[in-house]
């Protein structure tokens, strides 16, 4: 058995990579309707991929020559305010899930992107 690497690193994040059709209008959906801002590479179009951030999470859009099948795969995205969130965009947007309360006390609601990415938006219960 192969010896293990000693890893000096700290983890801090992850980001999801959707491979795109069109990051310009990808990019721009994500900005108009969950208020996410981007910065598309290269400067001119077309763009090649894009960065998206919101808070503290991040995106990373790819463009793709080849049609998308629809993807089995998106993002899990941990939220503050879901109730709110839902009610402000769940007629604007495709939802797959509708927002529940589990009996653990986590909200979640299902979605998917332009691309067909499904997006998970979930809220732990506050623990006092």
């Amino acid at each position: 058995m192969a010896k293990k690497p000693e890893i000096i690193v700290d983890f801090t994040a992850v980001a999801p990579l959707l491979l795109v059709e069109d990051v310009e209008a990808t990019a721009g959906w994500y900005e108009n309707l969950l208020g996410f801002k981007s910065d598309v590479f290269p400067a001119e179009p077309p763009y090649s991929h894009a960065i998206l951030w919101k808070d503290d999470v991040r995106i990373l859009l790819r463009r793709t020559e080849k049609p998308l099948a629809a993807p089995a795969t998106g993002a899990l995205v941990d939220v503050k305010g879901i109730v709110g969130f839902y009610e402000a965009i769940h007629e604007h947007v495709p939802i797959t899930s509708r927002l529940t309360r589990h009996s653990d006390g986590t909200w979640q609601f299902d979605m998917r992107d332009p691309n067909g990415y499904v997006l998970v938006f979930t809220e732990e219960p506050d623990i006092a």
